[in-house]
């Protein structure tokens, strides 16, 4: 079974890239929006980053199939978690809820995603993000990568992350990202997206 997982993982799961950076009080997530299938481009303008609510986002790559149906499922979850509960659980709570659900799912019908969840706790006002793969390895970061875009932008994540760098750095940093993987990698990937959490919510901008 888990070299079964493995199999299926890199057949699809590296075509995309989907990279994020955490500052003190902000956090970005980007990703490319092509879906590839084989050999195929299918499209460009595919948004693989999903506003699960007010102040928290996630960035997934994977199976076209089990990212959507994951994230959705997640996102519709933590709704009904809210709207029982009275109010919103904070960016550690919802990573770690999403962990166990995936990890379950592993034993069962596993899903194909590996995930970059960001968020702005309102309480303590900070920032936070957290890298998980495909089977439910969780680790709060503030920095990280998916698929082989990881090849191209963690040593260029490493290189421009400081402890207390602004938004704008952030920005600066994670377009030298793309800029590296339209250098180098071999993959074809036209268009980027990225959503920016502060204090005031999410904001959308193309890389």
């Amino acid at each position: 079974n888990y070299n079964f997982l493995v199999n299926k993982k890199t057949k699809g799961t590296n075509m995309d890239s989907c990279f994020g950076i955490c500052g003190k009080d902000w956090v970005i997530l980007a990703s490319d929006m092509a879906v590839n299938r084989s050999i195929f481009t299918l499209k460009h303008d595919e948004d693989k980053i999903m506003q699960l609510n007010k102040f928290k986002i996630v960035a997934a790559s994977g199976e076209q199939t089990d990212r959507y149906q994951y994230c959705n499922m997640m996102m519709r979850n933590l709704q009904l978690m809210e709207f029982r509960t009275g109010f919103e659980p904070d960016v550690e709570s919802t990573a770690q809820f999403m962990r166990t659900e995936l990890a379950t799912a592993l034993r069962k019908a596993p899903f194909q995603v590996n995930l970059l969840i960001g968020g702005f706790d309102e309480l303590d006002g900070t920032a936070k993000m957290y890298w998980m793969d495909y089977l439910g390895t969780l680790q709060q970061v503030t920095k990280g990568a998916h698929g082989y875009a990881g090849y191209f932008v963690n040593s260029v994540l490493d290189n421009n992350y400081k402890k207390d760098m602004t938004l704008e750095e952030g920005i600066a940093a994670l377009q030298k990202c793309v800029l590296e993987l339209k250098t180098r990698f071999i993959i074809n990937q036209p268009t980027f997206i990225a959503k920016i959490v502060t204090k005031d919510g999410v904001q959308v901008m193309q890389l």
